[in-house]
């Protein structure tokens, strides 16, 4: 069985709104949610910079009426997009009784859980020696909702159990690709029949201290203080590392046939998925980007779509040296048939939302819906010095209006995980 996949309904969570009509709203406009920024009790740490959600704003409105309990900050946000999600789709828990039972899923990307070193303080004995038997005697003081207790599966478990979806429930952990890994598999398991609807997506809060720490070691994210708030410069001469932010997005994808029949609102349909591996290194892609235009290409040909009539790409687009001048390769390969790559308008969202990490797949696969349905393609902030690497047509500075018939979706991880999505407008 092979069935056509639509996108029925949407939810963000993210530094530039806690809703997805805020965030393309703030994408289109050239927003960026990228600001100065310490983890918390530290004032000393040489990443300056990151787009985290604004918490005062989120407890007003996901407060005491939406309380999920002792879940950890990556859960709490994937949960509100999750909800959004479901109740723009019209499949929220207790609606019209349109939800078909047993017969919705869960497939969401998501990073370790948020682990605070204060959180290990009663594991110290009198001596101050670490002691598991004094952390055991002090149970009780831990916070339950902190990472300690909180499992990698969390997310989409939380989801599930929440919404009372009872479709398969799987949790991705492959690094920036986790969330566009689970929109491709769960796009294809509505294809194959398995479901009818899934509500896909990520959700990622790297912004403590051990996290950011172990980026740093890796050498990810930007320490220059050089531009402030135009941190990101995806494909400029000076980018200098990711920016690190937090959120999550989530989606509902159907079955054309569900869709129809409970007459909900289509924003595009999701053609295409492809996925590869650079096996190359961990820390840097394939110089000549054979992963990523692998992944791209699969994508094209699991949809039937010729690269000529791709309009659009939403690039990786990190800001990093090395992963922007070889997407670039990847694209130019992908499309050189009549040199198509010079008509397409690239974008690089990370530039306004920053890089939300295993999540990041999910908030840029709704714009790419987005600009597939309303024409718009978002800019690429800060673009002021091309790499002479970096060649293409950017969209630089400012939205652009055009029609958008196909777009491709790109996530790039560490270890060279590469996934793809093709979007596509929907016509019954």
């Amino acid at each position: 069985m092979s069935r056509r996949v639509v996108v029925t309904g949407l939810g963000a969570v993210c530094g530039l709104g806690l809703d997805w009509q805020t965030m393309w709203e703030g994408l289109c406009e050239g927003r960026s949610a990228i600001r100065g920024w310490q983890p918390p009790g530290v004032d000393d740490f040489p990443v300056r910079y990151a787009a985290p959600v604004d918490d005062a704003a989120f407890a007003a409105r996901y407060g005491a009426d939406e309380d999920p309990g002792p879940v950890e900050r990556r859960v709490r946000f994937g949960l509100a997009a999750a909800g959004q999600a479901l109740a723009d789709a019209g499949l929220a828990a207790g609606g019209d009784g349109t939800r078909p039972a047993g017969r919705i899923g869960t497939a969401v990307g998501s990073g370790v859980p948020e682990r605070d070193p204060l959180e290990l303080l009663p594991a110290l004995g009198e001596d101050g020696q670490p002691s598991w038997r004094a952390l055991y005697a002090r149970r009780d003081q831990l916070d339950r909702a902190s990472g300690l207790f909180c499992t990698n599966d969390a997310l989409a478990a939380g989801i599930a159990a929440r919404h009372r979806l009872r479709g398969p429930a799987l949790n991705f952990s492959t690094a920036c690709a986790g969330a566009t890994h689970a929109i491709g598999h769960g796009f294809r398991m509505i294809r194959r029949g398995e479901v009818d609807a899934m509500v896909v997506g990520g959700a990622d809060s790297v912004l403590n201290l051990p996290t950011m720490t172990g980026l740093h070691l890796l050498g990810a994210p930007s320490t220059s203080e050089l531009f402030g708030d135009r941190l990101c410069r995806a494909f400029d001469r000076d980018r200098s590392g990711l920016v690190a932010a937090e959120g999550a997005a989530m989606l509902v994808l159907e079955s054309e046939e569900s869709a129809r029949r409970r007459g909900a609102t289509v924003y595009a349909e999701v053609a295409g998925f492809g996925s590869s591996l650079d096996a190359y290194q961990v820390t840097a892609p394939h110089p000549d980007g054979v992963g990523a235009a692998l992944a791209m290409r699969r994508a094209l040909a699991d949809g039937g779509v010729a690269p000529e009539a791709v309009d659009s790409v939403n690039a990786h687009g990190t800001s990093t040296p090395l992963n922007d001048p070889i997407e670039t390769r990847a694209i130019k390969d992908v499309f050189a048939g009549g040199e198509h790559y010079r008509k397409l308008a690239v974008t690089a969202n990370k530039t306004m939302l920053g890089h939300l990490i295993a999540a990041a797949g999910a908030p840029e696969l709704i714009a790419t819906v987005l600009s597939v349905r309303d024409g718009i393609v978002p800019p690429t902030l800060n673009l002021e010095n091309p790499d002479p690497a970096c060649d293409l047509d950017y969209v630089p500075d400012k939205a652009r209006h055009q029609e958008v018939s196909v777009a491709v979706s790109n996530s790039f991880g560490f270890g060279g995980l590469n996934a793809s999505l093709v979007v596509r407008g929907y016509d019954d």
